[in-house]
């Protein structure tokens, strides 16, 4: 596929796909719970990124966009894990008891 084709291919995928989103806005199809989440521009990059990178041969486009997401992302991100620290040593001990239970066998 040439270059120019997959181009328009891409950004006409995202366009679209926002489209899309926004119509069923309207419509009020979406549920109220997940509508902030979809239409936060801090998303934007990232759905974009996603849609590149399925569909655009030139893979730095939709890595840069998805870098670009994170970056919106990162307070989330941080608090995110902040959370999930708490569950890190349980987590750990139950993955290597169920890797000495069900460890690999020899032969």
């Amino acid at each position: 596929m040439s270059n120019k084709k997959d181009n328009r291919l891409a950004w006409g995928i995202t366009l679209l796909v926002f489209g899309c989103l926004f119509l069923l806005r309207q419509l009020q199809i979406l549920p109220s719970e997940i509508v902030p989440y979809i239409f936060d521009f801090k998303n934007y990059p990232l759905i974009m990124g996603v849609i590149f990178l399925l569909f655009h041969s030139n893979k730095n486009i939709g890595i840069v966009l998805i870098v670009v997401g994170l970056l919106f992302r990162l307070s989330d991100i941080i608090q995110l894990t902040r959370n999930i620290s708490d569950f890190i040593w349980p987590l750990l001990l139950i993955l290597a008891g169920a890797i000495m239970v069900f460890g690999i066998k020899k032969k």
